[in-house]
């Protein structure tokens, strides 16, 4: 049965796909109708020994010839279209979902399985999509070949037609046990993605306390597991592929037996024959082909329950049905709030407010909550209990867009992606240079950024590889403080700075942003010392707060 996502691809294609099959239908036509022009130019020509007859028929078989380049040429434009768009619009509906989830709703997932999902299992529906118009091709040639075997004899119908049971049980025997192979294979390469994903992102990073060779050997497990799956799929689809097609090719040889006899029977032409032969060989070339379609349908399948799976996920944090605008500046509070993971509460209940332009300062023990709370107040996660309200209003009744304008977190291990310093600092929007540098040297890292290669335009490595961990963090900074947020949401962001970098970042952005409210989850005493008041989230002290202005 087709799945709702193959049958939407079809839907939204179904010109280009229409014009292929078109395409297809007729070049396959003319395709069938040359044996039939050999035919006669074989027994009314050359047998008959008339010329006229001959160029008459190999004419017509030029005729047909040209047909078919320009029919196959509209087959392949529109086919190949079809594809195209399928792939693209596939992988632009994953990618935006993927953007709306949030990590509750991921936390089954690694990087590279999802990767592999965007890549490898778009690119099978891709293929069936092309595959398509194949089977009109398939059907007409079925439709001629057997009436056109019929007129020329019926024992050649019968050899043709006895092969067509055996053709079925081939075909129904290997579907099931390809497509739950494929099934196990494409686990199987989304558990290696994951393996290398963690062998090329933390490698470095195990590797001066021995953890390199475990993730090596996790890999290769993996490899191991992807290998022996595959040659398990090879198995069933050689054996598919190789007995598919002995089926008509036996048939062949039978009705050139069969067939031999007829011609010297007089039952059948010379050029009969000829043109059985041709016939039957397209009929084998069409099975073969039949198979590779159904190899293509089971591949599709496994692809799209992947895919359906990951765009049936809903983010954990949802917009609600009638969202209402986000004030601009307010006060954010928590009250009552309860982070709870696993029947534990990791935070509260704690009651929090933070007034406009005040910096507060969060500490406390490993476990404490200091994280989950930004979480909480930048609705990132929504409270078991309790509410959080941005200027009075419950933020899960605010527009979320709105929100994250007013609201902004800067993580302690911040995203970098790829491009250069300044895609970084954008993020896509339309920022003057001279913002980007003021921005970067509110976050004291305009320095070390003028000193690289090409300055903001170096490219940085994956994962920011070629700037340091104090580096990353001021760029984050940096990018948060392009967008006139009324709150910064700032985790450790601080952490790998030494003592004189960290009181001059403490200096600018209490200067750049006196309006601003900054939360800000620390353990460093500068930071502490600079807050007008100080939350102690260590549990038994877990609310307490003391002014430090």
């Amino acid at each position: 049965m087709t799945s709702a996502l193959l049958r939407s691809c079809v839907r939204d294609q179904w010109r280009p796909v229409s014009a292929a099959t078109a395409g297809g239908l007729v070049r396959q036509a003319t395709l069938l109708a040359v044996p039939w022009c050999v035919q006669h130019a074989l027994d009314d020509g050359i047998v008959a020994r008339d010329t006229g007859a001959v160029a008459v028929w190999a004419g017509a078989a030029a005729a047909l010839a040209a047909v078919q380049f320009l029919a196959l040429a509209l087959w392949q434009w529109q086919a190949r279209m079809a594809e195209a768009r399928t792939g693209a619009s596939l992988r632009d509906r994953l990618t935006a979902h993927l953007a709306g989830l949030d990590r509750a709703a991921l936390a089954g997932y690694g990087h590279g399985d999802l990767a592999m999902r965007a890549t490898r299992d778009v690119d099978q529906v891709r293929m069936w999509v092309y595959g398509l118009p194949v089977w009109v091709v398939i059907g007409t040639t079925f439709a001629i070949v057997l009436p056109a075997v019929a007129a020329l004899d019926l024992v050649l119908l019968a050899v043709t037609l006895l092969m067509v049971p055996l053709l079925a049980a081939v075909n129904l025997a290997f579907p099931g046990p390809y497509e739950r192979a494929g099934d196990r294979l494409s686990d199987a390469h989304a558990a290696r993605a994951d393996a290398v994903e963690d062998l090329l992102s933390s490698g470095a990073a195990v590797r001066g306390i021995g953890g390199a060779p475990v993730l090596l050997e996790r890999h290769h497990a993996h490899s191991a597991e992807v290998e022996r799956l595959t040659w398990n799929v090879a198995r069933i689809q050689s054996a598919w592929a190789a007995l598919a097609p002995a089926v008509p090719r036996l048939a062949i040889a039978a009705g050139v037996g069969f067939g031999g006899f007829a011609a010297l029977d007089g039952r059948i032409t010379v050029g009969g024959l000829v043109a059985f032969t041709v016939w039957m060989g397209t009929f084998t070339l069409a099975v073969t082909v039949l198979v590779d379609r159904l190899v293509d349908r089971g591949n599709a399948a496994v692809a799209a329950r992947r895919l359906e799976e990951i765009l049936a996920l809903s983010p954990s944090v949802a917009e609600p049905e009638n969202p209402e605008p986000a004030a601009a500046r307010g006060v954010l509070a928590a009250s009552g709030v309860v982070v709870r993971h696993e029947d534990r509460d990791v935070l509260g209940p704690l009651d929090l407010e933070v007034a406009p332009g005040e910096f507060v300062a969060v500490s406390g023990a490993t476990g404490s909550g200091k994280s989950s709370l930004l979480r909480l107040l930048g609705r990132l996660d929504d409270p078991a209990e309790g509410t959080v309200t941005w200027a009075g209003t419950d933020v899960r009744r605010l527009h979320l867009d709105g929100l994250r304008a007013a609201i902004v977190p800067v993580p302690q291990r911040p995203v970098v992606l790829s491009g250069t310093v300044a895609d970084n600092l954008r993020l896509g929007r339309d920022i003057p240079q001279d913002e980007l540098e003021r921005a970067c040297r509110d976050a004291c890292v305009h320095d070390e950024v003028a000193a690289l290669p090409d300055g903001y335009g170096t490219e940085l490595g994956e994962g920011g590889s070629t700037l340091s961990g104090g580096q990353v963090q001021r760029l984050a900074l940096a990018r948060a403080l392009l967008r006139p947020a009324a709150v910064l949401l700032l985790d450790d962001v601080t952490s790998a700075l030494d003592p004189g970098t960290e009181r001059r970042v403490l200096d600018r952005l209490a200067a750049r942003a006196p309006g601003t409210s900054i939360v800000f989850v620390t353990h460093r005493a500068a930071v502490l010392e600079a807050a007008d008041r100080v939350v102690d989230l260590t549990p038994a002290r877990a609310g307490s707060g003391g002014d430090r202005g």
